[in-house]
């Protein structure tokens, strides 16, 4: 698995409020996060960071690949990220509206598991198509998900976020999972590159799967991945990109070691069901 990201503030913007990172627990598995501090909200270049930060440390030290006990765990982990935002948030008052989208993805054995709360995106490349594996929590979208009719533009906040951490104590990420193929690619995004670069613009940059010309780095390596994000990144800023701008990119999504694990984790999951079902069962109660 090769993994590579790069974040800027891009050409107007004055700081970088997004933040970036990949992580890998005891098992030798991977969780990649983008978030993106909500602009309008002081102190969420803050926010950001400390979802990145609280939820990839705490991975750092765990050992686990079952994938609910890690969707049940992130959720977890994310409920104690809003909190930290929150108590930030409390000790100054200037920054106590501070949130923060986040978009993440564990890579598991044989399974990938994605989440969002917001509108940074997950994207699965497969050949020369993208694949989008979130829903952007904007007002305009939500009222779409719900009664099917089209959001009236002429009503205000048609982009504002329905979803995301920080300001309130409910946190609600969306989940979905897919099962990657060889030569399958994983993208995390901002959206700030969306701003300026249709998904397909952003596909032809990247090209997953094939050499790019003049690209020397073996195809899907850390080099090679760094490259194509360059390119992304120099389409934006010449674009004048009006947000920050955050690419990320996973390939080799089912490399051997993750296959033998698959197993691994299958048979153990068989002797447990097989040693279960031999077990007398037991009724009643017992003091």
């Amino acid at each position: 698995m090769a993994i590579a990201y790069i974040s800027e503030k891009g050409p107007t913007r004055a700081d970088n409020q997004d933040a970036v990172g990949a992580f890998y627990n005891q098992s030798g598995e991977a969780l990649v996060i983008v978030a993106d501090g909500v602009a309008s909200n002081p102190g969420s270049k803050q926010a950001s960071q400390i979802v990145v930060e609280t939820l990839g440390s705490a991975w750092q030290k765990k050992n686990m690949t079952d994938p609910e006990s890690v969707k049940d765990w992130l959720v977890h982990q994310a409920t104690l990220a809003n909190r930290a935002i929150l108590l930030a948030g409390q000790k100054n008052p200037h920054i106590n509206n501070m949130a923060t989208t986040v978009v993440l993805a564990a890579c598991l054995p044989g399974q990938i598991l994605v989440a969002n709360a917001g509108d940074s995106r997950a994207y699965l490349l497969r050949g020369k198509s993208a694949e989008l594996l979130t829903f952007d929590h904007t007002l305009r979208n939500e009222i779409k998900r719900e009664s099917g009719q089209i959001y009236d533009e002429s009503l205000p906040e048609a982009n504002s976020l329905t979803r995301y951490l920080g300001v309130n104590q409910k946190v609600d990420l969306e989940w979905t999972t897919f099962v990657p193929k060889k030569d399958d690619w994983l993208y995390l995004t901002s959206d700030g590159l969306a701003k300026v670069l249709s998904i397909d613009d952003q596909v032809k940059l990247i090209q997953p799967g094939r050499h790019r010309p003049g690209n020397e780095p073996p195809l899907g390596s850390v080099l090679d991945l760094t490259e194509r994000i360059r390119a992304l990144m120099k389409a934006a800023n010449a674009r004048q990109a009006p947000d920050n701008i955050t690419a990320l990119l996973v390939t080799n999504l089912t490399n051997p070691n993750q296959q033998m694990a698959a197993k691994a984790y299958a048979n153990v999951r068989q002797e447990k069901e097989d040693t279960d079902q031999a077990m007398p069962q037991r009724t009643g109660r017992q003091d």
